[in-house]
């Protein structure tokens, strides 16, 4: 089986177009489905046209209209591209139907993009794709259908414990922002990792920010950046945030679910203090916040020292500038004074939106690139928390943990993240120092101190480190892997 090469004007994206292209030519022959879904502006539609195109196969997109004119333009399309005019289907389900007649030779690539809004005016379609879906039409069929869509919640109900298509998808495929070391490439920034790192803070690795930005920041000049293609009022960018959470059709009570996104992004991390900040109970936090994270705005990370207790972080980025910087300065960025604005909210900037993300980046370092040596081990849990000990409270901003063979966890790792651009120096080594032995019989055989710092690391602790083999520094350089 020979594997399309990818095209060489489609950035990145090597994982999912391997897995599109292993589902549309598989091993074996067969009907199959793939759910394909992610974010606007993640790139879904270049990856998906690109794999239709080079598998021959066919690609539509359903438009946000009614469902008689979708299933007239689908008819339009599918006669074209069937060499078989005039075909004008009586309803979706002879439309469908037609999809996984068996007639192709080989399997063959069917795409249905914006699935979404196909659905809301067709809702019986899954149910029609289930009923071709049985045994024997899997056995029997060629067509590999992708159902793509962009509103995770959405998307993901089609796969519920009661949905017809719950069991059918042989590929879920989710599609999100580029990881930040990729991200720094695409926009030309891998050469300035202050930038790179600036940047992803404030928008995150979403393909099409570039686009709409118009450009990508001149020597590395972030600010200048900012208030120009993000801050300024007739740029796209400006209303973003607003509108990923607008546009959501399940986030149906709107001033709750931003007054959450809102009450973490302001640094509210813990359940009780998100509860107060939108003056509702904490028990009724649960459904919003599940909705949330089901819609993959915001993430539960469980507090590695104690399970019983979670951090809520924001998912994307731009939301949280939104929130930090565009809300409450809307009136002055109308009025043109954007620079100002950044210079006045340096402070709100550094605590809010690049201290929380170092950390982030921090933990997804740990998870995804540091070795066995650098970390003490494999964990499989990274996270801020408390540990307290003889009547005081430690806080780390990175502890990192692993099942132990005997039941519990083990604790591989204890750090600081400092997002400033001052150096740390032993000050903070020696505070880690202390606390390890602190932990007790939670302390793996070693514990590895890690410090991560967006401005580096004094002479002396450079020194001292080189010396130790339980000291991990982590500045921008190996944070990005250069």
């Amino acid at each position: 089986m020979t594997i399309a090469s990818k095209p060489p004007e489609l950035f990145g994206r090597d994982i999912e177009w391997g897995r599109l292209m292993s589902f549309a030519r598989p091993a074996t022959v067969g009907a199959g489905l793939a759910i394909m879904y992610g974010r606007r502006r993640q790139g879904k539609t270049a990856l998906l046209e690109a794999a239709t195109e080079a598998t021959n196969g066919f690609y539509w997109q359903a438009l946000q209209q009614s469902s008689a004119q979708n299933l007239r333009d689908f008819s339009q399309a599918w006669s074209a591209w069937r060499g078989h005019p005039n075909t004008a289907f009586p309803d979706w389900t002879q439309a469908i139907r037609a999809l996984f007649e068996p007639s192709f030779a080989g399997s063959q690539l069917v795409s249905l993009d914006e699935f979404g809004y196909l659905i809301d005016g067709a809702p019986e379609v899954p149910s029609v794709i289930q009923s071709c879906l049985t045994p024997s039409g899997v056995r029997n069929g060629t067509t590999r259908l992708v159902v793509c869509g962009s509103s995770y919640s959405q998307i993901r109900q089609l796969l519920s414990s009661s949905a017809p298509l719950r069991g059918r998808a042989t590929l879920e495929l989710v599609v999100g922002p580029f990881d930040y070391r990729t991200a720094a490439n695409y926009w030309g920034l891998d050469g300035n990792l202050d930038a790179a790192f600036r940047l992803h803070a404030l928008v995150g690795g979403t393909p099409g920010y570039l686009p709409l930005a118009g450009a990508a920041p001149r020597q590395g000049n972030i600010d200048r950046w900012l208030a120009e293609h993000v801050l300024n009022t007739g740029s796209p960018l400006f209303r973003e945030g607003r509108v990923l959470v607008g546009e959501d059709p399940v986030l149906s009570d709107r001033s709750l679910y931003w007054g959450v996104l809102a009450a973490i992004a302001d640094g509210k991390r813990r359940r009780s203090d998100i509860a107060k900040a939108v003056g509702r109970l904490d028990s009724a936090l649960s459904f919003p916040l599940k909705v949330l994270v089901d819609g993959d705005y915001i993430e539960q990370r469980p507090d590695p020292l104690h399970r019983g207790r979670s951090t809520w972080l924001l998912n994307d980025p731009i939301v949280r500038l939104h929130r930090v910087v565009i809300e409450p300065e809307q009136r002055r960025l109308t009025r043109g004074l954007a620079t100002e604005v950044i210079v006045d909210n340096r402070g709100r900037i550094a605590q809010l939106i690049y201290g929380p993300h170092l950390e982030w980046l921090a933990a997804e370092w740990v998870l995804a690139h540091a070795t066995g040596e650098e970390i003490g081990g494999r964990p499989r849990l990274v996270g801020a928390g408390v540990l307290a000990a003889r009547g005081q409270r430690h806080q780390l901003d990175l502890i990192a943990t692993e099942p132990a063979p005997n039941g519990g966890d083990h604790v591989h790792a204890i750090g600081e993240v400092k997002a400033d651009l001052q150096r740390v120096g032993v000050g903070q080594l020696d505070r880690l120092d202390t606390i390890a032995p602190l932990l007790g019989a939670r302390a793996a055989p070693a514990v590895q101190r890690v410090l991560v710092s967006r401005g580096g690391f004094t002479a002396e602790l450079e020194r001292t480190a080189s010396h130790r083999h339980d000291v991990t520094l982590v500045d921008l350089d190996r944070l990005y892997g250069h």
